[in-house]
């Protein structure tokens, strides 16, 4: 258990990240890797620029000759790198409302007015998005109490019914066997008898 552990191998994308933590006086990059860091700043700049993925794609195909699949690389490169405009974006934009929600509750405080307060309270919460569920796969009516028949052999129910008088029945003490059944679907009509 005492051996050493081998330094996985830094990849050019994890090397340009830390330039960019770290600074360039930090860490040195090599020829390739500075020209993968500049197409990857100008994929960064179209993006950022309103270009859409396509259209970034496009302009570096055609300024730096490179493949489609390189110039899609180099879009998920910069991605990687700087995060994604659109997300950032509508951060951001988040960020400068809640702020300026922020200044208006303190004005309201401030002037007591308790109408005003309260609507930027429901607007700041709206915005954060408290008022809706975090989780998409939330299904409340798997919450709901749910009825099932279960119908268990004479013998089995005799058990039970001798066991009853120590209060609780372990079911995996029973001698038991596998017996042939049929799944029920949930389609059918309650109240039908079988």
């Amino acid at each position: 258990m005492g051996g050493l552990a081998k330094k996985p191998k830094e990849s050019t994308l994890d090397k340009i990240r830390r330039y960019y933590i770290k600074g360039e006086d930090t860490v040195r990059l090599t020829e390739k890797q500075e020209t993968t860091r500049i197409r990857v700043y100008k994929a960064w700049n179209l993006l950022i620029n309103y270009h859409s993925r396509e259209q970034a794609v496009k302009t570096l195909m055609s300024e730096f000759n490179c493949s489609r699949p390189q110039g899609y690389r180099y879009v998920a490169f910069a991605m990687s790198v700087f995060g994604n405009p659109e997300e950032n974006y509508t951060a951001a934009k988040k960020y400068l409302i809640e702020e300026d929600l922020m200044r208006l509750q303190q004005r309201a405080i401030k002037d007591g007015d308790l109408h005003l307060e309260l609507k930027v309270i429901a607007q700041r919460i709206k915005i954060a998005g408290f008022d809706k569920d975090k989780d998409p796969k939330f299904d409340p009516e798997k919450l709901k109490a749910q009825t099932y028949i279960i119908k268990a052999h004479n013998a089995v129910l005799e058990a039970i019914n001798e066991a009853k008088q120590g209060g609780s029945y372990d079911f995996n003490m029973v001698v038991d066997e596998d017996v042939p059944f049929m799944e029920i679907s949930g389609e059918e009509e309650e109240g039908e008898d079988e």
